[in-house]
């Protein structure tokens, strides 16, 4: 069957960046539903009594669970671009939270270390899948 995709979104993904997708795809889904059911387990000391802090924590997991959606579709179409774009969109979204929280925070954390961490991560990837991208 030909692929449904443009000419140039056809490169497969390689397995690394696959395993590395659904474990993004996994871990998204499970932060999803801490943000919406049980954030005061991760986050000490917060409560969802007000509308603001539901809001925040709700929107969040949305949010988780679009990037996950996205990486999903990529995934199952076997697209390398696809994989990349949803990555690229991704470090864009970590660093703004890195800032958001230095900000916050008055400096780093162990959540902006883990985003900076995971944002390092996602680029190399992304990096890896274009140049796959172009060698073909």
């Amino acid at each position: 069957m030909p692929s449904p995709l443009p000419p140039g979104f056809s490169a497969p993904i390689p397995t690394r960046s696959k395993l590395f997708g659904w474990l993004l795809v996994l871990a998204g889904c499970f932060f999803a539903y801490v943000y919406m059911a049980t954030p005061n387990t991760f986050f000490p000391g917060v409560t969802v009594d007000t509308f603001a802090e539901k809001f925040g924590l709700y929107s969040t997991s949305v949010r988780i669970l679009g990037s996950v959606l996205g990486i999903l579709v990529a995934l199952l179409l076997n697209s390398a671009a696809l994989l990349a774009l949803m990555l690229l969109t991704r470090i864009f979204i970590e660093l703004g939270d890195v800032v958001v929280g230095l900000i916050l925070n008055g400096g780093p954390d162990a959540n902006t270390f883990t985003l900076t961490a995971l944002a390092a991560i996602e680029l190399f990837t992304c990096l890896f899948l274009v140049a796959r991208i172009r060698s073909r």
